[in-house]
């Protein structure tokens, strides 16, 4: 009983092996189906880069994935610095963008400006009209310089100009100092006299200022000539280098009547008692009686402040470098020589007084007709009117 249990068993597990396999050949002659994932695409954004003028950067941008984490870096050229990037907020040069959408940036530059420092200084003097500053490079300044009275602008130190006012394009940086020198002066002094007057009293001149002076008798004198200048015209003009003292010299116009000489009917008369000795101090006032030689009643000598030679104070007010001493005529010489010596005017015979100081002189008082010997013991220079001698008496 037992076997045929088992065998029926056997038999169904055979006949089950049979039937599987029959299966699997049929599941095998159905074609399979493959499932494919679905595919999702990724969304592109396009990034463009420029520059402005001055520089340069380091990608011009392209075509990107979105999410793409991109570097720019903007680099100035020589001259020029980096400002900003327009189109994203960042003043940094290099820039980190992820890129999300279309985007375009340019990157900024602008010229380097360089500042200089320009002092500006006046020497004793003067006067700037700036005192500098700092500024931009290629800032144009102008700047003058004013002397003061008495001084004149001499140049720039810092700048080969001349010229008062200077124009600078500043490039570097500068220091600049404006010069000047003192103008030297001087003083003409010109004295109004008895006789006459005079268009200027004088004053203080530049050195090399030219003056215009011209002298005008009033009536009954003459003009006679310049005490300072060598001139016989009533206009002179002077060019000033030193300081200068001028007096104009007028005398009382006399009649021929009156001027002719009277000769003594007696003959000539020569003094040769003793011997007077005659100071007019420097600065004295000539009109007065002590500081006049009065050697007759129409010859009185003196000399004026203002320097000169001697005149006649009893015919004249000051002297004529003609014919002063009016009245008189001069020889060089000795009274025991007076028939041979020649005679005439007081500065034709001595030509400079202070030439003649220690020598024999003789002197002919005409109207009297008078002969008497006289020596200069002093002449005083500087326009100051002292003089002194020695003479004969009757």
């Amino acid at each position: 009983m037992k076997k045929q249990i088992l065998s029926v068993q056997l038999f169904a597990f055979g006949l089950f092996l049979i039937a599987g396999c029959s299966t699997e050949e049929q599941d095998s002659n159905i074609p399979t189906q493959i499932e494919q994932p679905s595919t999702v695409e990724t969304p592109q954004y396009s990034l463009n880069v420029t520059t402005s003028e001055g520089g340069t950067v380091s990608t011009d941008g392209g075509t990107y994935d979105e999410g793409t984490a991109i570097t720019i870096t903007a680099t100035p050229d020589e001259g020029y610095e980096f400002i900003g990037w327009e189109g994203v907020d960042s003043e940094e040069a290099s820039l980190t963008i992820t890129l999300n959408e279309d985007q375009t940036l340019n990157a900024l530059f602008s010229p380097v400006v360089s500042l200089f420092t320009i002092t500006v200084t006046a020497a004793e003097g003067g006067s700037v009209s700036t005192a500098g500053g700092t500024f931009e490079e290629g800032t144009e300044i102008e700047i003058t310089a004013t002397p003061e009275q008495g001084y004149e602008f001499s140049g720039w130190l810092g700048n080969e100009s001349v010229e008062t006012t200077l124009s600078i394009t500043l490039s570097s940086a500068l220091t600049l100092q404006a010069l000047f020198e003192e103008i030297q002066t001087y003083t003409l002094t010109v004295s109004s006299v008895l006789g006459g007057s005079v268009s200027t009293q004088g004053g203080e001149f530049p050195e090399g200022t030219t003056v215009s002076i011209t002298a005008m008798p009033e009536e009954g004198y003459q003009f006679d000539g310049w005490d300072g200048n060598d001139s016989l015209e009533t206009t002179i003009t002077v060019t000033m280098t030193s300081d200068l003292e001028l007096t104009p010299l007028f005398t009382v116009i006399v009649s021929e009547e009156d001027n002719s000489p009277e000769v003594s009917d007696s003959g000539p008369v020569y003094w040769q008692g003793t011997t007077l000795s005659f100071v007019k101090e420097d600065n004295a006032d000539p009109t007065v009686e002590i500081n006049q030689d009065r050697l007759t009643s129409t010859v009185w000598i003196t000399r004026g402040n203002g320097g000169g030679q001697i005149y006649n104070a009893a015919v004249s007010e000051n002297a004529d470098k003609v014919n002063s001493p009016v009245g008189t005529e001069w020889a060089i010489g000795t009274l025991d020589d007076v028939s041979s010596l020649s005679f005439g005017p007081f500065r034709a015979t001595v030509s400079k007084p202070k030439n003649v100081v220690g020598k024999n002189l003789v002197v002919h008082l005409i109207k009297d007709d008078v002969y008497l010997s006289l020596k200069f013991t002093s002449w005083s220079g500087g326009k100051k009117g002292g003089f002194s001698y020695e003479r004969s008496t009757p």
